[in-house]
């Protein structure tokens, strides 16, 4: 167990400290469960209301933080600043194994680093090729043609198909699939009739890909998912698309095939984008918002079809009236009717004298 006083700990995390520099700390918890011997730390508002009870032996926050808290770490930027402690005091995942398991197959003309690290059942096929520093989890293939960079991770049962290509310090989780076909057919005469997919997947350097996701290869060329790029889990990526740099996909969401994005975007949960558009850099789209068109850089949108999201939260509000709003609908509209049937029968005037 990694041990520090919380002088040693602000340092490392370039913070101030407003409290017992000797206090010894060992680990990190949430503000409501921490107790003396833990940190925690503030980057939401919502959670502010812990405070004044939490039993963290500090809590890391804001430079401009005003509030309740005998025992503050101050900080530039407190999540990267709790990130950086929680690397402090725990690590990185430790691989349980090391070296190459007499059980994988890896082909004679493979070329695989020295140091690399391979478990039980792995595949590694024809002409691949394993920078230094990589781990195979068990039950990964590596497919014919493959390149994959050094210091990354494949968690078990990943498939990289035929002449995919992984950056440096690549991470994918498990069972997660690079390179499968796209879904391309031609409709012809009734039937669905499959176009070879004969593209390929890039994962420039440090993309990181949640567990159970998608990334189809491209008819032709490359789908890309640029440098820094994060998924989370059951993501699925449509073949040719191309992704810039540092994007951030939630879980659920997906990107038909052809669709081009711009860096530093952001797709929050369950979201949907259809295929042969453009979104720009810095585009942020909110959950469950299905994209039906281009996005210029820098907008933030909500809903399906997606709206300006100042647009669509006005929208939502509207929602919740709509049966009061159409009780007064139905009583204007008779009122209304009484009016009009009033003003025909006063139209009339008297009737006229008959003629003798």
């Amino acid at each position: 167990m990694v041990e520090m006083t919380l002088e040693e700990l602000a340092r490392h995390i370039e913070g101030r400290l407003e409290g017992d520099p000797k206090r010894l700390v060992h680990g990190c918890a949430p503000l409501e469960t921490a107790d003396e011997g833990e940190i925690s730390f503030l980057a939401n508002e919502k959670y502010k209301r812990f405070m004044g009870e939490t039993q963290a032996a500090a809590v890391i926050v804001a430079e401009d933080y005003d509030g309740p808290g005998e025992s503050l770490i101050c900080c530039k930027d407190p999540y990267f600043a709790f990130r950086q402690a929680m690397v402090a005091f725990y690590g990185f995942r430790r691989h349980p194994f090391e070296g190459i398991d007499s059980r994988a197959s890896i082909a004679d003309t493979a070329e695989v680093a020295e140091d690399v690290t391979i478990g039980p059942f792995v595949t590694v096929a024809d002409n691949a090729k394993i920078g230094r520093g990589t781990t195979l989890y068990p039950g990964v293939h590596v497919g014919p043609d493959v390149v994959i960079g050094c210091d990354c991770i494949l968690y078990p049962n990943v498939a990289v198909y035929d002449g995919c290509k992984l950056g440096d310090r690549v991470t994918v989780h498990a069972n997660s699939s690079i390179g499968q076909d796209g879904f391309g057919y031609a409709t012809h005469a009734g039937r669905h009739e499959k176009i070879p997919q004969v593209g390929w997947v890039e994962l420039h350097d440090d993309v990181e890909i949640g567990a159970c996701c998608s990334i189809d290869r491209a008819t032709l060329g490359a789908t890309v998912v640029g440098a820094g790029t994060k998924f989370s889990n059951n993501i699925a990526i449509g073949h040719g698309t191309k992704l810039g740099k540092h994007c951030l996909m939630v879980a659920q969401s997906g990107i038909a095939g052809s669709t081009n994005v711009g860096d530093y975007a952001v797709f929050a949960a369950q979201c949907g984008v259809v295929g042969h558009i453009n979104i720009g850099d810095g585009v942020r789209i909110g959950a469950q918002s299905g994209v039906v068109s281009d996005v210029p850089a820098g907008q933030e949108v909500l809903g399906s079809p997606h709206m300006p999201i100042s647009l669509t939260r006005r929208i939502y509000a509207t929602f919740t009236k709509l049966p009061e709003m159409r009780t007064a609908i139905k009583k204007l509209t008779r009122t209304l009717n009484d009016l009009i049937k009033s003003m025909r029968k006063n139209d009339k005037g008297p009737a006229a004298p008959e003629k003798d």
